[in-house]
């Protein structure tokens, strides 16, 4: 079973007090898209948009551009919903951004005592530090985050859940990060709560 969950519990404070140049334009983009991306142009031949791949499904991240191609807007959808989005203005000032950066989150059974979860995270302007990750009264484990492969300026890490004998799941995860624009660390923290079921395997508790 695989099903994703939408992190719209966190957020980051909206930046409408504070003009911050970030100077973001398609160039920056390209460079860290992967290939599976589609470029818009105007009639001018400028990049107008940018799409992951299967963006018209809603899932994914769309980048929108200034005539003179400097970024408009970015948003990224989760199960067609915008779970993260940053707005800026036509000379490159960060307006507002809301939502969290940990973009989504993916959990795969592979049978009846484990699982292994993936968490993705937007990576432009942002500087992350390692997951850590505590999974009921375990230590906590620290995992590095790589370029993902599948979404635009994204960075993911994958992991796995031993469940044998265990009903309960509660995973806690913790990650800082630097936004390189605003020069402002945030820390992202986030709990999980499930249950293991002989039929349907891992699910989300109704009750933490």
């Amino acid at each position: 079973m695989k099903w994703a969950t939408l992190l719209l519990i966190l957020s980051i404070s909206a930046c409408k007090n504070k003009r911050i140049v970030c100077l973001i334009d398609a160039t920056d983009i390209l460079k860290g898209a992967s290939k599976k991306i589609t470029v818009v142009k105007d009639s001018a031949y400028k990049i107008s948009a940018i799409y992951d791949e299967g963006w018209d499904s809603l899932k994914g991240g769309v980048y929108l551009f200034y005539p003179n191609q400097f970024l408009k807007s970015y948003i990224f959808y989760q199960s067609r919903v915008p779970v993260y989005s940053e707005l800026y203005d036509e000379n490159g000032y960060l307006i507002e951004t809301k939502g969290s950066p940990m973009v989504a989150r993916i959990i795969n059974d592979m049978g009846q005592d484990s699982a292994y979860v993936q968490v993705y995270f937007f990576n432009t302007m942002k500087s992350y530090q390692e997951l850590n990750i505590k999974i009921n009264n375990t230590l906590p484990v620290n995992y590095p985050l790589v370029k993902d492969t599948i979404y635009s300026n994204m960075k993911s890490v994958t992991f796995g859940i031993n469940t044998t004998n265990q009903n309960r799941v509660n995973m806690y995860s913790q990650i800082k990060y630097m936004d390189d624009c605003t020069k402002i660390e945030h820390i992202l923290s986030d709990s999980l709560f499930l249950v293991k079921d002989s039929q349907s395997g891992l699910s989300p508790s109704t009750v933490k």
